[in-house]
């Protein structure tokens, strides 16, 4: 969401959004310069939250890279309820952990529900073309068909 500078949207969906450590050092590598990112930051729209449980985390790296590890276990710890995740083997993993997710699709449909963003479309498209988020074209074509948009 930094990416396209729609992080915003998380807070106003969510409220805070809690991310462990790891998660942060990855953001910090790309976005670090980023007054967005930093606005988040000093507005606690997104915590920062040390795990507690490491030795799950490292238990889960060699299926999932640090930060989806410890994503899962600060959902866990916190009792989330809902886990944000894209990534394909952190979602099994989350889900095998009874952990209820979504993922960027998901919130932008809920950001389209809720009138804050006006097109689901154009927001997958520029993420496509731009950052290459790749999405299968039959759940790409779900999506449009829920947000009443046409390919």
């Amino acid at each position: 969401m930094l990416h396209i500078d729609k992080i915003s949207l998380l807070a106003k969906l969510f409220g805070a959004v809690y991310i462990p450590e790891a998660v942060a050092n990855e953001v910090n590598v790309i976005f670090s310069s980023s007054s967005e990112w930093q606005k988040c930051l000093k507005e606690k729209r997104v915590i920062v939250q040390p795990i507690s449980n490491t030795i799950l985390a490292k238990q889960m790296v060699p299926l999932l890279h640090k930060g989806e590890a410890e994503a899962i276990c600060l959902a866990l710890e916190k009792k989330a309820k809902l886990f944000l995740i894209d990534d394909k083997d952190g979602r099994i993993v989350a889900q095998s952990n009874n952990l209820p997710i979504t993922g960027t699709l998901g919130i932008l449909l809920k950001a389209k529900k809720t009138g804050l963003v006006s097109s689901v479309k154009q927001v997958i498209d520029r993420l496509r073309a731009e950052h290459h988020f790749w999405v299968k074209e039959d759940m790409y074509q779900k999506v449009l068909h829920i947000a009443k948009e046409k390919a």
